[in-house]
C-alpha cells in the first residue's frame, strides 16, 4: 500500500500558524477545520521557530495545489449519507437474491 502524501504552500502554513496564534483558538478544532491532523500545526510552528526564514522547505510552489477543506459537519452529513447509501444497496443485493431464489425455484 503506498502512503499518500498532501503539500501545504507556505502561505497556508503562515495563515494556519497565524490562525492559531489567535486568543480562544482551539488548535484540534482549526485542525478539523482546515481537515488536518493537529500535530501538523504544532510541528509547523516548531519548525518556523527554529529556522525562520528557511522554514517549510517542503512545500508546494504551486498556489492552486488543492487542500482538504471540507469541515467536520460536512465530513459527518457526507459520512451519514454515505451509510444511508450502503444500507440501500445491502437492501437491493437481498432483494436480487430472493428474486433469484424464487425464480430458480419456480424454474424447476
Amino acid at each position: 500500500m503506498t502512503r499518500k502524501y498532501t503539500a501545504f504552500t507556505k502561505a497556508f502554513k503562515l495563515e494556519a500558524l497565524h490562525l492559531a496564534n489567535q486568543p480562544n483558538t482551539s488548535v484540534a478544532q482549526l485542525a478539523r477545520d482546515l481537515g488536518i491532523r493537529r500535530n501538523m500545526i504544532y510541528k509547523w510552528r516548531v519548525e518556523l521557530n527554529q529556522k525562520q526564514d528557511k522554514a517549510f522547505k517542503r512545500t508546494a510552489e504551486n498556489i492552486d495545489t488543492q487542500h482538504h477543506k471540507a469541515t467536520h459537519s460536512e465530513l459527518l452529513k457526507a459520512n451519514k449519507q454515505l451509510a444511508k447509501d450502503l444500507k440501500l444497496s445491502q437492501m437491493e443485493v437481498e432483494i436480487l437474491k430472493k428474486a433469484q431464489a424464487f425464480f430458480k425455484a419456480e424454474n424447476n
